[in-house]
């Protein structure tokens, strides 16, 4: 296995010279630089990224933390977040901080000091944490915001306008001739949830549609809330909504769920649809009607913005990827009578 020492004598350098082309020196020529490059592809050469992090007290990684991976929205970020990481030559880092724990800031600092991570990815709901982020700033860290509330004006903000997305879902729901629909929110606290929920009222507003309190309901993001609210909301048959829009695909599998033991069909009696096209929105029967959310896109560049970082032109940027509605047969007309 080739060494730091053989790309030098190949390439006609000093060690040091080899160092600095590996650490992204300025002050080393082009034409040098190229020579030193040459003779690693040559020799199939690959740093010690153990020894450079030895050296400098910095991980080459990238950072991210959790409050839920095992949830369809933070567990397909981070399966995007690993993939993209790959690709551009680094590792990611990952932590589990419990969201609202009265300690979440030593957690963070332990994080930070036994990984010496200083890039980091942040997703909801830490990415709304302007305490978290003062924290990180205080430590050197630079970071990439993933579907913020708020852009940060020293950070690059990604995601997609979450608003729209469920204005569009329940705009097909009103195409297909419903007119009694109702909504399960997420954490009422999350920007996701208000967002999503903005847009469905939105949709209903427009049609003339009224938005009922009891067809208006909050399942946290999470199948067993979910399913309890949607069988109170399918309780009366005399009562109950032809269609239900959740705001996460989890909580629209709960109301096939809550539907099915109930005795009746999605979507010949009721038609459901989700958020995010994570996997369960696959895996059940029928498959979910949903919006896709780019995780692969929104991952690849939050990596390219800290591995390749322009201070300048990231100074507050907030960029907003598209998503798309994905029809599928959970949806369908109301049924007749």
């Amino acid at each position: 296995m080739a060494t730091i020492f053989d790309v030098a004598n190949r390439a006609g350098v000093s060690i040091k010279t080899v160092s600095r082309v590996l650490n992204n020196a300025s002050n080393v020529r082009p034409q040098t630089q190229k020579k030193v490059q040459l003779a690693m592809r040559e020799l199939e050469y690959h740093p010690s990224f153990a020894a450079r992090e030895l050296r400098s007290g910095q991980s080459e990684a990238i950072g991210i933390i959790f409050s839920d991976p095992s949830g369809g929205f933070q567990g397909r970020l981070h399966s995007a977040a690993l993939s993209a990481c790959r690709d551009a030559g680094c590792f990611l880092t990952a932590a589990l901080i419990e969201e609202g724990s009265d300690n979440w800031a030593d957690q963070l600092a332990e994080f930070l000091n036994r990984t010496r991570i200083r890039r980091m990815i942040l997703v909801p709901p830490f990415c709304d944490s302007a305490d978290l982020r003062e924290q990180l700033r205080e430590e050197g860290v630079t970071f990439t915001l993933i579907s913020p509330s708020i852009p940060a004006a020293d950070a690059v903000s990604l995601g997609m306008n979450e608003e729209q997305a469920a204005y569009e879902v329940t705009q097909h729901l009103v195409s297909l001739g419903h007119e009694r629909i109702g909504h399960i929110a997420g954490i009422e606290d999350h920007v996701a949830t208000q967002l999503r929920k903005a847009g469905f009222l939105r949709a209903l507003a427009e049609a003339g549609l009224e938005a009922r309190e009891n067809w208006l309901g909050v399942g946290a993001f999470n199948f067993r809330d979910a399913r309890d609210v949607a069988r109170q909301m399918l309780a009366d048959p005399g009562e109950r909504p032809t269609a239900i829009f959740a705001a996460n695909d989890e909580m629209a599998a709960a109301v096939c769920y809550t539907a099915s033991s109930l005795g009746l069909t999605v979507p010949d009696d009721l038609s459901v649809a989700g958020f995010d096209d994570v996997a369960i929105a696959t895996a059940i029967w029928p498959p979910l009607t949903t919006v896709s959310q780019p995780f692969t896109a929104i991952a690849a560049e939050a990596v390219r913005r800290l591995v390749e970082p322009d201070p300048e032109a990231d100074q507050g940027q907030n960029e907003a990827l598209e998503c798309r509605l994905i029809i599928r047969e959970s949806t369908a007309p109301p049924p007749v009578g």
